[in-house]
């Protein structure tokens, strides 16, 4: 058995986010092969450490308390190894250096790193100004750790370039990749909700995430029997103001916006058509892996991981997302295809039971 301190910035459930739910998962998992497992976090009040960083300002202010802090974790807990959960969170950067200053061997498992421009415009390139000297620390703290976990060791794409640096430093690459928490989950139908096809686009609401250009898949839709349902956990103000706007100006009634509190995430996938994901940069989303789990296909952009998803149609273009979207409506056979190859695609490459195995060699290391 090992000692593992599992250091992240997020922690499900009091952060829905891809990154909260690995984190929590994969505790479990570690706990489940065997090791002993100690949780920090930032404010989490069910983890075992807390560092309660506010902010950056926050931070410099109490520099030195927020390193003593560090320091007495690592000192007290004596971890075998101390894993981390993605890069650019302030707190995991500081655990590694100080992991690897007092001579703890450091794991890292990557969700992917945001410092290149998503799209060749000036918001992208003014925020990747600003990142642009995290590079000099990332090559620096990615020299420093023993083991690397990666979504994708084989492509290079901008997000993934904390993979391409520990290729450059011939660190071990393992890989993983994370699971639904629908797995094995029983589907249930709701008669009113399927009388419409559901395009379902699940998630943070901002630029990112790109609900915007649902309104032109909207436009170009709405002669169809279909109803685009944006369930959301959290959004950007300005952009919700700016997307309804967009919504209201087309005179569309044929996208709903539901909050995650007053529904069901498993029932939403569940009584779907397609799960749709128009976001300008993306690792590996989890609402696609489960809708995967759930036997739903998707249809998305092109972007970073997504490639490596069966059971869905990738697109190049919005134009091309509407143009499969109206090909797909009245072809039953092939969304029936398609729901075979999504499970299928599921149990091969993204079940628990492969992210288990994969962290099973945390084990032998």
């Amino acid at each position: 058995m090992k000692k593992i301190l599992l250091i992240s910035k997020e922690w499900a459930p009091l952060n829905k986010t891809g990154l909260g739910y690995a984190s929590s998962e994969h505790a479990k998992i570690l706990a489940e092969n065997g090791n002993k497992v100690v949780t920090v976090g930032i404010k989490n009040t069910e983890l075992d450490h807390k560092i309660q960083i506010k902010n950056i300002f926050n931070f410099l202010i109490n520099y030195n308390f927020f390193l003593k802090k560090i320091d007495s974790i690592l000192e007290n807990e004596k971890p075998d190894f101390v894993v981390i959960e993605t890069l650019q969170t302030l707190i995991s950067e500081l655990f590694i250096l100080r992991a690897k200053k007092k001579k703890f061997k450091v794991i890292l498992i990557s969700h992917g790193i945001s410092i290149f421009p998503y799209q060749k415009e000036i918001k992208y390139f003014l925020r990747s100004l600003i990142w642009m000297p995290y590079i000099f620390l990332l090559n620096h703290i990615i020299s420093k750790i023993d083991f690397f976990f990666s979504l994708d060791k084989n492509k290079n794409y901008s997000r993934n370039y904390d993979t391409f640096v520990a290729k450059k430093y011939k660190k071990e690459i393992l890989t993983y990749n994370n699971f639904s928490r629908f797995e094995n989950t029983e589907t249930t139908f709701d008669n009113e909700l399927n009388k419409k096809k559901i395009i379902l686009c699940l998630g943070y609401i901002n630029h990112i995430k790109n609900q915007i250009s649902l309104v032109d898949v909207a436009k170009e839709i709405k002669d169809l029997n279909i109803e685009i349902r944006i369930v959301y956990n959290n959004y950007d103000k300005k952009y919700l103001k700016k997307l309804k706007k967009k919504i209201n100006s087309n005179n569309l009634t044929n996208i709903k916006f539901i909050q995650e509190s007053d529904t069901n995430i498993g029932f939403e996938i569940s009584n779907s058509w397609l799960l749709i994901n128009l976001s300008v940069t993306e690792m590996s989303p989890l609402s696609l892996i489960e809708g995967l789990s759930l036997k739903k296909p998707f249809i998305a952009l092109d972007n970073g991981g997504i490639y490596k998803f069966k059971g869905g149609i990738i697109n190049y273009s919005i134009k091309q997302i509407i143009f499969n979207i109206r090909s797909s409506y009245f072809n039953n056979f092939f969304i029936s295809k398609l729901n075979k190859i999504s499970l299928n695609d599921y149990n091969k490459n993204f079940s628990k039971k492969n992210c288990k195995k994969s962290f099973l060699k945390i084990n032998s290391l």
